[in-house]
């Protein structure tokens, strides 16, 4: 029988914290990939999140409380040939007010991510200011989330709480 003071021969106690030690920079880097693979797969996936051609945003008669969005997007009419064409604004208590739609058309990534939307409804502001009643518009991406988060989303289907 042995005693349990005794070890294992050629087994040296301080060398137990040696192997994990020497697998230590194998699970940094292991770690560091999976990391980094994981990464570019969620980046991959952001496409998926962007605003599409063709994608809708209704904005139905009275459906928003008064004054529930107070925002003023900034938006460029585009002309028949595609230019710029001056400035305009959008609110989303105003397009809501009467009712209307935007259709996503194209897409810009010169030189920042913009949209050109086709905007059908009575205003899109309630001073001056309006963009129209039937305009195509250059909106930022960030501006077209916006008023689709005001509208309730993309989409032409039932997005709100009914009572």
């Amino acid at each position: 029988m042995r005693r349990s003071d005794q070890h294992e021969p050629g087994r040296n106690p301080s060398q137990q914290g040696t192997s994990f030690a020497a697998w230590l920079p194998v699970l940094a880097a292991m770690a560091i990939m999976v990391t980094g693979c994981v990464s570019t797969f969620l980046v991959l996936q952001l496409d998926e999140f962007r605003p599409k051609v063709g994608d809708i945003v209704v904005f139905r008669p009275g459906s928003q409380d008064a004054d529930m969005w107070q925002m003023n997007i900034p938006a460029t009419p585009v002309s028949a040939t595609g230019q710029p064409a001056g400035e305009c604004s959008l609110d989303p208590n105003a397009m809501a007010a009467t009712g209307g739609s935007l259709v996503v058309e194209s897409r810009r990534t010169e030189p920042s991510l913009q949209y050109v939307v086709h905007w059908v409804g009575m205003q899109t502001y309630a001073k001056p200011g309006s963009c129209g009643s039937d305009v195509d518009v250059l909106v930022s991406r960030t501006d077209l989330q916006r008023l689709a988060n005001a509208a309730g989303g993309f989409g032409v289907g039932d997005k709100g709480i009914t009572q």
